[in-house]
């Protein structure tokens, strides 16, 4: 079995930046409560604020 990291860079419209940080959020509840993950953490870039990371590390890939 092996694990799975999925590493996500989201690049933002200047003018939408809180409608996308908005949805996002709203996906780590959602990923968090499937069956075999790890974690799922966003992060938003402090120099440009229209960057978006995410990073998730599941069980397994088979999951």
């Amino acid at each position: 079995m092996s694990k799975l990291t999925i590493v996500a860079d989201i690049h933002a419209r200047t003018d939408q930046v809180e409608l996308v940080k908005a949805e996002l959020l709203k996906l780590a509840p959602i990923t968090r409560a499937e069956v075999g993950c790890v974690n799922h953490d966003l992060h938003q870039g402090n120099e440009d604020p229209a960057h978006f990371n995410f990073y998730e590390n599941w069980e397994s890939r088979e999951i």
